[in-house]
């Protein structure tokens, strides 16, 4: 079951996975989106996690008393502390893994325009930016602390209002003065690489 999540995006690492935690590295984008907005999307995933869920304590009745659920959506706060009236949505992909059979294998969300044309990283997504996010949702329970949950797998992102993280540049302003030589960028690196998708989906986890 796909789902599109179309919101305001933040914390977006789209082009450049995180490996502060994980080495294999994790693409990520937070979505917040409405309340009302989100009403149907959220039916939905809560349908998911109580017929997974429905479905664990008959295999494991010893569950029932201690079974605890993670909704995949949060109420967001302001910086103050206060809500904001959405429901904030953060979906994760693997960008490598090793599959079962040993096989290593990588990937990169697709990431397009409204018309469809692919972008790298050279466009930096910046939070308030408006976005289509398509992900997975992946049933998951956790022995550890009996608890399920829905994981937000990403498939990909579609971008239809840009706006760019800056950076230093909204820092500083223009000088008269050294100005460093431009790097040409190397975008080879972005081409998708062919994966088995079913050995990749056994392997990755709750992302």
């Amino acid at each position: 079951m796909a789902l599109k999540l179309k919101g305001t995006a933040s914390w977006a690492k789209v082009f450049e996975p995180d490996t502060k935690f994980n080495p294999e590295g994790v693409y990520s984008i937070n979505v917040s989106i409405p309340e009302a907005d989100a009403a149907h999307v959220c039916e939905q995933l809560d349908t998911l996690m109580a017929e997974y869920t429905t479905k664990l304590v008959k295999e494991k009745p010893q569950l029932k008393a201690s079974l605890s659920m993670r909704p995949p959506y949060e109420a967001e706060y302001d910086e103050n502390g206060n809500e904001t009236g959405n429901l904030l949505f953060k979906s994760k992909m693997k960008a490598s893994g090793t599959t079962k059979e040993g096989r290593t294998w990588q990937r990169k969300p697709v990431v397009v325009d409204t018309k469809l044309t692919p972008l790298n990283k050279s466009t930096l997504i910046g939070n308030g930016s408006t976005v289509i996010v398509a992900v997975d949702p992946s049933p998951y329970y956790m022995p550890s602390n009996k608890q399920a949950g829905v994981s937000l797998r990403m498939v990909g992102v579609q971008v239809t209002n840009l706006v760019e993280y800056q950076g230093a540049n909204s820092i500083f302003d223009e000088e008269d003065g050294f100005v460093a030589q431009a790097v040409a960028k190397d975008d080879s690196s972005d081409v998708f690489s062919d994966t088995d998708t079913d050995a990749v989906a056994d392997a990755e986890g709750d992302f």
